[in-house]
């Protein structure tokens, strides 16, 4: 049997149509799939104090959502080289929630810093990292760069 199909300029588009849709549908699936991704960006830069902790040094990690999911902030702390995790002692858990778009930023007093650098140090370690863990046992990692706070870890 042979069969003998000949393209009219009605099937014509309305594969040109159908095409077109299948694309825009494939893009806007993949769209949705990684707007719904967690993302969490986490900073680590020198700051000053405010308030009991007025003019002394600091270490800020900034915490912010980007992503359009709320999470649920409950551990801060620090990676060290061997992988290993430094939760710092003033740390609270269950820090609280951050909403799409949100930030908020944990602050450490440099004194603090040093002593814990001390004691790694003495391991033969090096902090590496602040992380963040949310109530999902998800953790996102901020790089702490060579300057004024790493100094302080690792000087």
């Amino acid at each position: 049997m042979c069969y003998n199909y000949v393209m009219t300029t009605s099937n014509l588009i309305a594969l040109v149509v159908g095409g077109y849709a299948a694309i825009v549908a494939t893009a806007a699936l993949v769209w949705n799939i990684l707007r719904e991704r967690h993302n969490v960006i986490v900073r680590v830069s020198p700051a000053f104090g405010v308030g009991r902790f007025e003019g002394s040094e600091m270490v800020a990690i900034e915490i912010i959502n980007k992503g359009h999911r709320p999470i649920n902030i409950e551990e801060v702390g620090f990676f060290l080289s061997n992988g290993d995790k430094l939760i710092n002692p003033m740390a609270e858990h269950n820090l609280g929630w951050l909403k799409d778009g949100d930030g908020m930023s944990y602050y450490v007093p440099k004194q603090e810093i040093e002593e814990m650098g001390k004691d790694v140090k003495k391991q033969g370690f090096r902090v590496v990292a602040a992380y963040v863990r949310d109530s999902t046992s998800t953790t996102y990692k901020g790089k702490i760069r060579k300057g004024a706070v790493w100094t302080w870890f690792n000087g």
